[in-house]
């Protein structure tokens, strides 16, 4: 199965129980990338966690996106 990146972010009252992040990283194949006090960004194929969302409506999920940023290098001009 394909793993992706994705952002899961507590949506419910006050902050998140120590039993539901266990359960989230006993979900198989999942691995924390970074975590905040109500988001986790986790590496894991996609159906994994939509699972987990349907059974735990206080999460939501969303793919991570990257931005490309300009490059701040001042250019040469041309002649």
């Amino acid at each position: 199965m394909p793993k992706g990146r994705f952002i899961l972010r507590f949506t419910g009252e006050g902050e998140p129980s120590a039993d539901e992040y266990q359960r989230i990283r006993a979900l198989p194949e999942l691995r924390v990338v970074d975590s905040s006090a109500r988001m986790l960004l986790v590496e894991s194929p996609e159906a994994t966690l939509k699972r987990f969302v349907n059974e735990m409506p206080s999460w939501s999920l969303t793919p991570e996106r990257t931005i490309p940023l300009p490059d701040p290098r001042p250019k040469l001009k041309g002649r």
